[in-house]
């Protein structure tokens, strides 16, 4: 469990909260002693998190009040005119520590006339400490608090049912089990609800330290969406969603999908769009769908800047999947929803979850599909269009898949560009490595005609912003750290909404290296690229992507190498990227637009008519050694 550790059952089932006058009030960092901090490492694989430390703190610690001037005088309706709301905490093995925090901080931080009931419901956890302890500690709170178990292990998405079912508040409240609630957290949520019973309101989310358990103000300017794997994704709001928002920052954030795990909802409306999709299991995935079911049904998801919540963030889940793979259940989840809210972008999901693909005839989705109609939700279309309008899946007039330089050879294989994170390294840089060769469930390329070296962007920690580039062996699959989005403005986009751009790090008209950053429409991001010369062309620089050169940092031999940029030329191998074939183009309008396409497509036939001869030759000439005698 956690880092290997072996935690006997005696450690597993204590209760060791044992608080100390003024650890962590305020929201401070915890420092422990020597033989605690040893402790500390021996139990971190319990919870992922530093169980030593969250059990010297207080339940009822104070916390920083870490709102805007403006969300401090901001008034609402009284609260006898606010609604009332249900709070639901889901827990399985959660430590006693973290979870009674997480009560106390909803109770002594939320009006006593909006607060109807806090809902515990228990997935099946194991710790003696969460069966009659709990039960004798909730009993004495001054609001009341119902406690309901499962009888087996159900999962969040059914266990939060469970608990919604019961609940009798207007509003539904979910948290997760390791969470503090701030001053002036609830009022902003029902106040909104209050103005539009369709609209989704979520808190922002602050983080606690997982080892320090110090309090940090998360990020306001943030909003939800997902990468082309439909994982949950944090994205910065573009720039004119926060220019508009320099008059009134109390205002609503309007988001594309939600987290999940915090947010409050109207009970009635809850139930009116379908709840959770109880085919789901345990976790994963549930997020994405009712964030997609929810705008294409007519409601809205909104984060409230004056409304603050902490929440542990651990790096890894200490619980398992019970009976079934996490990778099983995940892809199953989402193609569930792909197959009924993404209509023919369901297909893109595909091409980068070939797993979950072929699991399509394994599940049923009708009584989903006929929610949808019967609610006369939107298309698909109709989201990203009208919601999402900066998203990054393809679009007519935009190009997808990988950028091969093609005179490069990396260890005799062919190379791609890609995206990564050097170890110990925060810097986004270029490079290349060796591409593989796997099958191809669709191909869509933008390449380089002689190295067969292909541009690969890759992240460290998962959700990490923390990138960089390189050129590597191209693959014929969808790895998604080869894939590439080229938008018809100009931009190219990795699935984690990263740009590919250039900087210049000393002065100079060829002093210019390559770099990837969140886009956020800056000059450095746009590119044009020439189909007569086949070379990608960077606007602001004025010099053409090259031949990658190696990395002097490269100090393991992994044959890493740096794309580059140069100025352009012409009739040389070193710039050409071949762009072979264009799979979302607009509907042609005229008969100009027809002809351009009929050329592109003539230039790639021509260019596959010459990767066959090549091929074709060379098999040729090693059947003839073969049977030379």
């Amino acid at each position: 469990m956690g880092r290997d550790i072996q935690v006997v059952v005696e450690q597993l089932n204590a209760n060791n909260y044992a608080p100390i006058i003024g650890a962590g009030e305020g929201g401070r960092p915890v420092r422990l002693n020597e033989a605690d901090e040893r402790l500390s490492d021996e139990t971190f694989g319990i919870n992922q998190f530093n169980l030593v430390a969250s059990d010297r703190i207080a339940l009822n610690r104070t916390l920083p009040d870490i709102r805007k001037h403006q969300c401090r005088t901001k008034n609402y309706l009284p609260s006898s005119e606010l609604p009332t709301t249900s709070v639901i905490i889901v827990y399985h093995n959660e430590a006693f520590s973290t979870l009674m925090r997480t009560v106390m901080s909803v109770i002594l931080r939320s009006p006593k006339e909006n607060l109807k009931e806090v809902i515990l419901v228990d997935d099946f956890s194991t710790r003696t400490f969460l069966k009659d302890e709990l039960d004798k500690f909730v009993a004495q709170l001054s609001v009341r608090v119902k406690v309901i178990r499962a009888d087996e292990r159900v999962g969040l998405i059914r266990a939060r049912l469970m608990g919604a079912k019961e609940a009798e508040g207007d509003v539904l409240t979910f948290l997760d089990s390791h969470c503090e609630c701030t001053k002036g957290w609830l009022e902003p949520l029902l106040a909104r609800i209050q103005e539009n019973r369709k609209a989704v309101v979520c808190p922002v989310i602050d983080v606690i330290n997982e080892r320090t358990f110090a309090y940090q103000k998360g990020i306001e300017l943030f909003r939800g969406g997902f990468n082309w794997n439909l994982q949950f994704r944090w994205y910065a709001l573009p720039p004119e969603m926060v220019k508009s928002r320099s008059e009134d920052p109390t205002k609503p954030i309007v988001s594309p999908t939600m987290a999940g795990g915090l947010f409050s909802i109207d009970r009635k409306y809850f139930e009116e769009i379908g709840t959770y999709d109880h085919e789901m299991d345990i976790w994963g995935g549930e997020n994405i769908e009712i964030s997609l079911r929810i705008w294409q049904c007519g409601g809205r998801i909104e984060i409230l800047p004056c409304s603050h919540v902490g929440h542990v963030f651990r790096r890894t889940s200490p619980h398992d999947f019970p009976g079934r793979k996490s990778g099983i259940i995940l892809n199953t989840n989402l193609l569930r929803v792909a197959e009924v809210w993404m209509d023919e972008w369901k297909f893109h999901f595909y091409k980068t979850a070939p797993q979950a693909y072929k699991m399509r005839e394994t599940i049923d989705v009708s009584d989903r599909v006929e929610l949808r109609k019967r609610l006369h939700c939107k298309s698909f279309k109709w989201f990203l269009d009208n919601v999402w309008k900066d998203h990054f899946l393809p679009q007519p007039g935009s190009a997808f898949g990988r950028v091969i330089h093609s005179k490069s050879q990396i260890g005799g294989l062919n190379g791609c560009l890609h995206w990564t994170v050097p170890l110990g390294e925060s810097m986004k840089i270029a490079a290349m490595h060796n591409c593989s060769a796997v099958e191809s469930f669709d191909r869509t390329e933008i390449s380089h005609s002689t190295s067969r070296n292909c541009l690969v962007a890759r992240t460290g920690e998962p959700g990490s912003k923390q990138t960089s580039i390189m050129m590597g062996r191209c693959t014929l699959g969808f790895d998604i750290w080869q894939l590439w989005l080229f938008t018809e403005e100009g931009q190219m986009k990795t699935d984690e909404h990263l740009c590919l751009s250039a900087y210049q790090p000393v002065q100079g008209p060829r002093n210019w290296k390559m770099q990837l950053k969140e886009c956020g429409q800056y000059e450095s991001e746009y590119w044009d690229y020439n189909f007569d010369r086949k070379s990608f062309y960077h606007r602001k620089s004025g010099l053409c992507l090259d031949q990658p050169s190696e990395d002097p940092n490269d100090h393991h031999a992994r044959h890493i190498l740096q794309p580059t940029l140069s100025r352009c030329t012409r009739g040389g191998l070193d710039q050409v990227n071949l762009f072979t074939f264009r799979k979302f183009s607009k509907p042609l309008k005229n008969i100009g637009n027809l002809v351009r396409e009929l050329r592109l497509l003539i230039r790639s036939l021509n260019y596959i008519k010459i990767e066959l001869e090549n091929k074709f030759t060379q098999s040729f000439k090693n059947w003839k050694a073969i049977k030379r005698p």
